[in-house]
């Protein structure tokens, strides 16, 4: 009988592994949910159907409670999996936003640029152009919340928003000269970004005739 029981919950287990698959959703962030222990553990999404509730890992969740904000356009990518009961189960990998929140302008006199070191390498092709942000804790109190915004700011004033992607990642390490930023494919890294220096930044890597 024990055997017999063993047997049906392997089975049961492989299939709700069959079950599990990939899916990518895009819609409005309409907030977070709380779970046991924390008031982010669920993010709530809604497209032209329906409204979705996906998991988020503390990953995650440590990376985007304090970016985003009610009515931004997302892209949430992860798994879906169904549970004993017949419902389906969604997880989140990756949570981007995909829209900025404002344009907000710039005034050209404030900002401020890094001076380049020589021309940039333009990118390959096939290479997707990327801003990484650091959303450790460390960064975040040195105001990286603030340079994603403006990051976003920036590449919608430039018509750069359907060619460059902005994603949030994990410590990218000396933490104390934070916050960190990285432009790929060309992997330039900027430390201690400032707000005002970002529309230069962007201008500086992302040429028309890179990205176009």
């Amino acid at each position: 009988m024990g055997s017999e029981l063993s047997l049906n919950q392997t089975s049961m287990q492989t299939d709700m592994a069959r079950d599990s698959q990939a899916f990518c959703l895009e819609g409005r962030f309409e907030g977070f949910m709380s779970g046991d222990k924390s008031p982010f553990k669920y993010l709530k999404l809604r497209d032209a159907n329906e409204q979705y509730v996906i998991k988020l890992s503390k990953s995650v969740r440590m990376m985007v409670f304090r970016y985003l904000q009610s009515g931004d356009s997302i892209r949430v990518v992860g798994k879906q999996s169904i549970d004993d009961e017949g419902e389906r189960q969604l997880k989140a990998k990756e949570v981007v936003r995909i829209k900025p929140l404002a344009l907000v302008p710039t005034a050209a006199d404030s900002a401020q640029t890094v001076s380049p070191q020589g021309k940039l390498p333009k990118a390959k092709a096939g290479k997707s152009p990327k801003i990484l942000i650091c959303q450790k804790s460390s960064c975040r109190k040195r105001g990286a919340a603030q340079v994603c915004r403006t990051v976003e700011t920036a590449l919608a004033e430039q018509g750069l928003v359907d060619t460059v992607q902005v994603k949030l990642t994990g410590c990218m390490d000396k933490c104390k000269s934070g916050p960190h930023m990285v432009v790929m494919p060309h992997k330039q890294r900027y430390s201690k970004v400032n707000p005002k220096q970002v529309p230069g930044l962007v201008a500086q890597n992302f040429q028309q005739d890179d990205v176009g």
